[in-house]
């Protein structure tokens, strides 16, 4: 499914979680939030977020040498004095012929595109809540373990906030290499593609 099809598909309708905050304040939101790439494996270096509608935002997942593996795609809709949130996966022509053919060979392929909704899903609650992303994707079992052992919660989060810092960081100097220090942090409020 090609980027232009979720937002299209993702638009139709009063679909998606209903929120009692504004479009502007959902979108914004989500384009200032850190996507922890270090949770998503060694194909994903960093992340790139961009707005090209005003009710959609982008998060791109990108590879080695900024290859586009994967789209988080958010379309916002008014719903009353709320909004209604949907995001959907988009996958690149290429990217998508090649998963297509690991689904095929091995069946933790489709576990882990099955988690990426997952991945997706959180990120934009985590977002629009305000809250940190949850490192256990809602999973009962890790829940249940670290309310058990509260110093295993710590360690987890101290081990996730290294991780995640260390991310941004990377992010930050790829950004800083690429397009020089005086663009300042890589954030937009405009819609014009640049951001985390």
């Amino acid at each position: 499914m090609t980027i232009f099809g979720a937002i299209f598909l993702a638009s139709c309708g009063n679909s998606g979680e209903y929120y009692e905050k504004t479009p502007e304040q959902v979108t914004q939101a989500i384009k200032r939030a850190h996507l922890p790439t270090h949770v998503l494996g060694s194909q994903i270096k960093r992340s790139r977020v961009s707005q090209p509608a005003p009710g959609t935002v982008v998060t791109t997942l990108l590879g080695e040498g900024g290859r586009e593996m994967m789209h988080f795609v958010t379309t916002v809709t008014p719903d009353g004095t709320g909004s209604r949130v949907a995001t959907e996966i988009a996958i690149p022509e290429g990217v998508k012929e090649r998963l297509d053919e690991a689904v095929a060979k091995d069946p933790m392929a489709n576990y882990a595109m099955n988690l990426m909704h997952v991945v997706a899903r959180e990120h934009v609650v985590a977002a629009i809540e305000g809250r940190p992303f949850d490192m256990t994707l809602g999973n009962p079992k890790a829940e249940v373990a670290m309310q058990m052992n509260p110093e295993m919660r710590a360690q987890i989060e101290e081990a996730n906030k290294a991780a995640s810092d260390m991310a941004k960081q990377e992010q930050q100097m790829h950004f800083s290499q690429s397009y020089g220090n005086d663009w300042g942090d890589s954030g937009s409020s405009t819609g014009d593609g640049w951001g985390d």
